[in-house]
């Protein structure tokens, strides 16, 4: 059928009465018939286009489009049966399978009255469609590629407000506000939603303006048409897109069509704004605590800062009020949290925590920030939260530190001390007011030079009684070397030479040591060589490798017993400790050292994309003189070699990578204690990932006479819509299991319940048992107790069922 169009622009309505016609249009006056103008563009950006297959004219004032019928004006269509619109008032009247299209929105319904050019008007019995839906939740998603899915997931919401929320209603903040503030322990959520739509209906739409809308009997859901397992409803709902924000009175959340959450009223802000007002309540429960109920409202306090307020409900202790305040400018960012718990009605005591964190950068290469940390008593961790990250803490530091920066020199001024938990079994470290560090490092022609300097003062803890009879004191440190690098394609030849120099100025020590120097010259000698092949496996291309190294250190031997121990200890031999010239961290012992470090290391690499799929290595030290500089109680070396350390790692496929290592003792005389084997350490780590949401994680890790650990961690499908996840971390030397968690998810598609139950082993005090339940609707409501930090930390790889897409879940559902 021919379709009619007819063109008014509404200048030429307002200032000539103008109308225009072509094609088959009726004038009811004289009959006559208009064709159709020669050029399209002659009409106002804010024209009115109206097409049917018939239209009609009435005394040049209205006009009737009958018969698949629309009206176009800039970004916003209309369809109907039929199309009603009075030129002289502006107004529009549809009628019959109204179809209203505007951006990512459609709005459907029997009729619709407006009028244009004010954005007022009403429809009723509405239908409405969302492409992309109001984001009550920011979830801040970025598309990855399958293969990196799941490592890349970062933190979401805790069931605590000291933690990384990214799940929350109303606020819509994000952690990408304020990457500033801390160091991530994860990156970021990268996973599109499987489904961007979202639909709902309401008994009345008011059209009140530009931008903005009122929606009476108003009802919401991200689920598909054809199914209702989940609503928000509310009684009046107002929308503003120009401020992108909107609110709602008796508003409710109903689940399998039973209410359960309530309020009456809520402010929310959507497309990733911030907005004050309440956060979704959460609950949950431990063995310590009891039940608990979490009530946070967050505050908007400005574009760059902010605050979380919340009341926390322990049915065993009392209500104990939480706070959040965060900032962030171009020169500083911080981070505030306070927990305060008036009386505790177990202990009758008043308990809190704080954590101060501050970050500033001064100009010119300078910087400053602190870091204080408090807490009411040693089993606060422990009773208070379920977090094994935090509960094993024993050292909370309260830091100050101002650091500079240029090409050459750095610096860094620190001032550290520490609130130590159960004195009575953890000894406390010491205290460094100040410490004062200095390098540089420059190259010169041939020659690269570098300058090491610190001094630190040490104190004790004055609360410890075991430090009273420790040593305190100042050290100074110098330690200025040249090297001359020797580069070639083939390998590389580094000779270094330099002068170790310490002084100490102590106090609380026998007479005549209270001044004690020490002055070392080191010499070193690195070098490596590179050596290739290629090769082929079943007509795949590979690079193979041998790549040898050999480091040489000179160190003569000087009295160092009688300087204290402040902060130095022995460090695990691996590959990288063992090319390095002193075998001990800390500057109050250097090692004396005539010997030889050998390592040989073969890689497989795949040619057409550089893979590394295959790592080999092996290597040991050499002595050549007998060991003489200690630590107290330290066993001296009486053979002529180290231990023998050797890696593999593997990547054979995308999905399936592991890494091993291990320490083998060739001197039999280490064979002490209960186990007489001569692998003094191995470490196992294996992942299977096939997958988004198939994970499995296998590892093993042995101390000989120390450790003796076994994890297995996994979420795998189990039937339609299920997925298990487990966690198990089992110490064979304790006859005992540090760590479990076992749960369920489920997801329905549109919405997503997890259960999960945890056992934790404590540092201070005896297992503490929790029981996480989450029901999250679509993305965009949160209701429970957020397990997803402790699934996220017991089980690497995992990945909310809600962020699966839909090619890998598919045939879970067929």
């Amino acid at each position: 059928m021919l379709k009619n169009r007819f063109i008014v622009s509404l200048a030429a309505i307002f200032l000539a009465q103008n109308t225009v016609a072509y094609a088959e249009v009726t004038n009811h006056d004289d009959g006559t018939t208009a064709n159709k103008p020669s050029d399209e563009s002659d009409v106002a950006n804010d024209g009115i286009i109206i097409e049917g297959d018939k239209i009609e004219l009435h005394l040049d004032r209205q006009m009737r489009s009958i018969g698949n019928a629309s009206i176009h004006q800039n970004n916003q269509d209309a369809y109907a049966d039929i199309i009603n619109y009075d030129v002289q008032n502006d107004e529009l009247h549809a009628i019959g399978n109204v179809r209203v299209e505007t951006g990512s929105t459609r709005l459907t319904g029997p009729e619709l009255r407006m009028r244009l050019s004010e954005s007022i008007g009403e429809m009723r019995n509405a239908s409405i469609v969302m492409t992309n839906p109001v984001n009550l939740i920011q979830h801040n998603r970025n598309p990855v590629s399958s293969e990196t899915f799941s490592r890349q997931l970062g933190s979401l919401q805790s069931q605590q407000i000291g933690s990384d929320d990214n799940y929350k209603i109303s606020s819509g903040i994000t952690d990408e506000n304020f990457s500033n503030i801390e160091t991530p322990d994860q990156a970021s959520t990268n996973a599109l939603p499987r489904s961007s739509k979202a639909r709902g209906n309401a008994e009345m739409i008011f059209f009140e303006g530009q931008n903005k809308k009122r929606l009476t009997g108003a009802r919401y859901t991200t689920c598909a048409a054809d199914v209702d397992d989940w609503y928000i409803k509310a009684s009046e709902m107002s929308l503003n897109d120009y401020t992108e924000s909107g609110t709602a009175k008796n508003a409710y959340i109903e689940f399998k069509g039973i209410p359960i959450m309530y309020t009456p009223w809520i402010g929310f802000s959507f497309n990733s704004q911030r907005k004050s007002g309440f956060l979704s309540p959460t609950w949950g429960t431990t063995s310590k605590s009891g039940f608990e109920a979490l009530i946070p409202y967050y505050w908007n306090i400005s574009p760059n800062m902010d605050a979380t307020l919340a009341a926390r409900e322990l049915s065993k202790r009392g209500v104990q009020l939480q706070g959040e305040f965060r900032y962030l400018d171009t020169n500083y960012s911080g981070i505030d949290s306070i927990e305060y718990l008036p009386t505790d009605s177990m202990t009758n005591k008043t308990r809190y925590y704080a954590n101060l964190k501050h970050n500033h950068t001064l100009g010119g290469g300078w910087s400053a920030g602190y870091n204080l940390e408090k807490v009411s008593d040693d089993t606060y961790f422990s009773e208070m939260s379920t977090r094994i990250v935090t509960t094993s803490r024993v050292n909370l530091p309260q830091r100050f530190n101002l650091n500079y920066s240029d090409g050459t020199w750095n610096f860094n001024g620190l001032a550290q001390k520490y609130q130590t938990l159960d004195l009575k079994n953890n000894g406390s470290p010491y205290q460094q007011l100040p410490q004062l560090t200095l390098t540089g490092n420059k190259y010169y022609d041939y020659f690269d030079t570098s300058l090491y300097t610190q001094l630190v003062s040490f104190d004790t803890n004055s609360n410890d009684i075991r430090s009273v009879s420790k040593a305190t004191g100042t050290r100074a440190t110098i330690y200025p070397s040249i090297s001359m690098p020797i580069m070639k394609s083939y390998g590389y030849l580094t000779p270094k030479i330099g002068i170790h120099h310490t002084s100490y100025s102590l106090n609380n020590i026998s007479n005549n040591l209270e001044s004690q120097q020490r002055t070392l010259p080191i010499f070193s000698l690195d070098s490596g060589l590179f050596f290739d092949r290629d090769f082929k496996i079943a007509n795949r291309g590979y690079l193979q490798t041998l790549e040898p190294r050999m480091f040489y250190t000179y160190i003569p031997d000087r009295k160092q017993s009688d300087i204290p121990i402040f902060d130095s200890g022995v460090t695990d031999l691996n590959f990288s400790s063992i090319f390095n010239e002193n075998r001990y961290v800390g500057n109050d012992r250097v090692n004396d050292a005539n010997q030889l470090s050998f390592a040989l290391t073969s890689r497989l690499i795949e040619s057409n994309t550089g893979a590394q799929r295959l790592s080999a290595s092996i290597g040991q030290r050499y002595y050549f003189s007998d060991q003489k500089v200690t630590l107290p109680g330290e066993v001296i070396r009486k053979n002529n070699n180290s231990d023998i350390i050797a890696g593999l790692s593997g990547r054979l496929k995308h999905n399936l990578t592991f890494d091993a290592f291990w320490q083998y003792s060739t001197d039999g005389s280490k064979q002490t204690g209960t186990d007489n084997s001569n692998f003094l350490r191995s470490t196992f780590t294996g992942r299977y990932n096939p997958e988004p949401g198939k994970v499995l994680n296998l590892s093993y890790s042995y101390t000989r006479d120390s450790i003796e650990q076994a994890n297995i961690s996994s979420q795998w499908p189990l039937s339609r819509g299920w997925y298990g996840i487990g966690r198990a971390n089992y110490s064979f030397k304790d006859n005992t299991f540090i760590e479990t968690i076992g749960g369920l998810e489920y997801d329905a598609g549109c919405w997503q319940a997890r259960g999960i139950m945890q056992r934790v082993s404590t540092a201070t005090a005896d297992a503490n048992y929790a029981f996480f339940f989450q029901l999250e609707l679509g993305g965009l409501a949160s209701i429970g107790a957020n397990p997803l930090k402790v699934i996220q930390r017991n089980v690497p790889g995992y990945v909310s069922t809600g962020l699966i897409p839909e090619t890998y879940q598919q045939q879970y559902y067929e």
